[in-house]
């Protein structure tokens, strides 16, 4: 990891890459890509190299009602991400939003989830659009829309709790002349993607506003990633907020998680420098300062298993990175734990038990105690030409189950009960397809088809 400067722009963001990548549950891109994405930046930018982070987040609480805001992300399978340089592909779809809605600024960029990739495009977009006429004010907004990171875009509380239209969605590729000379111009190839439907009669949103939208935009979304020009990943904007106070509706985003994963990337780099027992993480991540603030959030974390890394695999397909991860326990060789993933890890097992021991949403993370003093891990990182790397193979590893926040697990119902206030002709009687029904129906693709087991139980 390149050193900068203790309290630099580059230096927090290094440690918000390492506090995402516990919190992601396994996926939001690679570590390594995202701390490779920040020096590239900053070698290139070196300007902002004097900026501070408070220079660059905003808290919910401090956001007013004529702010907008856009959410951003990188989509597709986190082994093709490694060539990302900078957010441009992600600028170019802002751009094309921008002009959609005759908009001349807007105030915020807003994370998708948590996660190392995930969490630093959102911070380096917002660098990039500073540079940009009308854009010197644009911050990054302390929330998103998981809690962790997810695999599909029906597991993001941005449609299917806050009801914000999906449309339009841009896919943007990476410039295709990047590694040749001016003056011949970067070519992006740009998708827009629209839903298009009527509202109707007694409904309290459209249709690019249910809780289905996302649902039918990642089906729009996936196979643009299977093209060509797009090779497994792309620059994803949508969610295009006029008024993003909307986010500080009851379980409409998950608030305080880029400061909380700041504060976790310290803790884990103190952890790296200081020699700190390994596997103390779960005491640390209740030490953090800001932890009573975020407890909402996380209200549980706990050890759920440690032992060997054995064996893991994976393949990329339709823009995930699908596979297995083997861990043999401590003093039972015949004894093991498995963890399913999708990008994300959503489904631990124990061989001795019928049951899972943990399952999405609640987050499933680990750490490793490495060599070189890593310690955290995701999916990705682990992986080596599609089987893990040959250097982690019997090393000591701690999985934890951390309880996921509200906004993941309350149902729809429960949700529009406690809105009714605010909205008319509501079917607040109806169960809807809310978040829970759409992690289990995750949850099926990789075969589990039981009921939903969570860690505040």
């Amino acid at each position: 990891m390149t050193e900068y400067a203790v309290g630099s722009l580059p230096y927090e963001l290094q440690n918000i890459a390492l506090g995402a990548c516990f919190l992601g549950s396994g996926g939001g891109g690679k570590l390594k890509t995202s701390l490779k994405y920040i020096d590239d930046y900053f070698s290139a930018n070196k300007e902002f190299q004097n900026f501070q982070i408070a220079d660059l987040i905003t808290d919910l609480k401090d956001a007013k009602p004529n702010e907008s805001g856009i959410v951003v992300a990188y989509m597709g399978a986190p082994q093709k991400m490694d060539e990302i340089k900078c957010p441009d592909a992600v600028c170019e779809g802002i751009k094309k939003i921008m002009d959609y809605k005759n908009a001349d600024h807007i105030d915020y960029i807003i994370p998708v989830e948590i996660g190392p990739v995930s969490s630093i495009t959102a911070c380096l977009t917002a660098l990039k659009m500073k540079m940009t006429p009308k854009m010197q004010n644009v911050h990054v907004l302390n929330v998103d829309g998981a809690g962790r990171a997810v695999p599909t875009l029906d597991l993001i509380s941005y449609t299917t709790n806050a009801h914000v239209s999906v449309n339009p969605t841009f896919l943007c590729s990476e410039n295709e002349n990047e590694n040749k000379k001016p003056p011949e111009a970067p070519v992006y190839h740009q998708i827009k993607l629209e839903i298009f439907g009527d509202k109707k009669p007694g409904a309290v949103f459209s249709d690019d506003m249910d809780s289905g939208a996302a649902s039918k935009m990642e089906s729009l979304a996936r196979p643009v990633l299977n093209m060509a020009e797009f090779d497994q990943r792309a620059g994803l904007v949508m969610w295009y907020f006029d008024n993003v106070t909307k986010l500080k509706e009851d379980y409409a985003s998950v608030p305080g998680t880029l400061t909380f994963s700041l504060e976790q990337g310290r803790v884990i780099r103190s952890m790296q420098s200081e020699n700190w027992e390994f596997s103390k993480i779960e005491e640390l991540f209740k030490s953090q300062s800001i932890y009573p603030a975020i407890k909402e959030n996380y209200p549980a974390i706990r050890e759920m298993c440690r032992g060997k890394l054995i064996s893991a695999t994976t393949s990329t397909a339709g823009g995930f990175d699908v596979g297995v991860i083997t861990i043999e326990d401590e003093g039972d060789s015949a004894h093991h734990y498995t963890i399913i993933f999708q990008n994300e890890s959503l489904i631990l097992w124990d061989s001795n038990y019928a049951d899972p021991l943990a399952m999405a949403p609640d987050l499933i993370s680990y750490s490793i105690k490495d060599k070189q003093k890593q310690y955290v891990f995701t999916n990705g990182d682990i992986m080596l030409n599609g089987k893990l790397n040959e250097d982690l193979e019997g090393t000591e590893i701690i999985v934890y189950g951390i309880a996921a926040p509200e906004a993941l697990t309350e149902s729809d119902k429960k949700i529009m009960d406690k809105r009714k206030d605010i909205l008319s002709n509501t079917n607040a009687d109806v169960e809807h397809n809310a978040l829970p029904e759409h992690y289990m129906s995750i949850l099926n693709t990789v075969g589990y088809y039981g009921r939903c087991k969570s860690l505040k139980e």
